[in-house]
């Protein structure tokens, strides 16, 4: 007989000695405890975490550090099912509120507003949380990447940004004009936050909004948001859209800069299909030319 199972009949002879009242209240404890470890036990998603259920009153009034720890919490936590989760649905995005799974789509464009999620938390009466699927850039190496002794260059478009309800003048007047690296394996549009904050184009954000993904198997942390960007061809004539970007925030230590230290956003193949555009890439003479932007 082992130690372990000594000591369990020592303990059964003790609690067979005791008066019958004394042994339910020992085996009355003992059953509470079960209890009590089952409903702490550690939860298999987020949807039982219940971390992530608290009241939206609580929500609001989270801190911009508070509220940025917990959902990255998520992320580090549960990352696995997040991804799994939204790859069995198809989605770019998923909404969550009050444990269940309220929304999702396929198009980033549909990514919800704050006042959306806020909208639905205050009618559910639980914190809104938004999830992200790590978007697929494959790098390619006409921009000149510094310090590249094969005088490698990657392609570029000038771009501009500006806030959703500008119009197509202001944005070239007082948007943000780039010349944007140009990747058609990037699904999306990825742009540096404080450049977009310095315009005043999108508004300071809070830190339970901060979504999170990898690139070149480095973390970054960002906000989807809206931004309208303006499109000028050859012609001259400008055409403009409203695109949710992934407003990248610490950009510069980012590892989208680690292709191009000057990169100041990347321009993904979805600018080919909404607006749409033709684009002639020119090896020779190292340029992008765009031969027409029609809405």
């Amino acid at each position: 007989m082992t130690a372990v199972q000594t000591d369990v009949e020592q303990i059964w002879q003790t609690l067979d000695a005791l008066p019958s009242a004394g042994r339910e209240i020992i085996l009355a404890r003992l059953a509470n405890k079960s209890t009590r470890d089952s409903v702490f036990a550690s939860p298999k998603t987020l949807l039982e975490d219940e971390r992530f259920l608290i009241s939206f009153e609580d929500y609001l009034a989270l801190s911009d550090e508070e509220g940025e720890k917990l959902k990255l919490l998520a992320y580090e936590k549960y990352q696995h099912w997040i991804y799994d989760e939204l790859a069995s649905r198809r989605a770019r995005w998923m909404l969550i509120c009050g444990g269940k799974i309220i929304e999702w789509s396929s198009k980033l464009n549909e990514y919800p507003t704050r006042e959306k999620r806020r909208a639905l938390g205050r009618q559910m009466g639980y914190a809104p949380w938004t999830f992200i699927a790590n978007p697929l850039i494959e790098e390619s190496y006409w921009t000149a990447i510094p310090d590249n002794d094969d005088n490698d260059f990657y392609p570029s478009l000038s771009i501009a940004f500006g806030a959703e309800n500008w119009n197509q003048e202001d944005i070239i007047k007082r948007g943000l004009k780039l010349d944007a690296d140009f990747d058609t394996g990037s699904g999306n549009i990825m742009v540096d936050y404080s450049l977009l904050r310095s315009k005043n184009i999108i508004e300071n954000q809070y830190g339970q909004d901060t979504e999170s993904g990898k690139h070149l198997g480095l973390p970054y942390k960002c906000y989807v948001l809206p931004v309208q960007v303006v499109i000028i061809d050859e012609t001259g004539e400008g055409i403009s859209k409203i695109f949710s970007a992934y407003c990248v925030r610490d950009w510069q230590h980012s590892s989208f800069c680690l292709v191009n230290p000057v990169r100041k956003a990347l321009l993904g193949r979805n600018l080919l299909y909404e607006f749409p555009l033709r684009v002639e890439l020119d090896g020779g003479n190292r340029t992008t030319k765009i031969l027409t932007a029609s809405s």
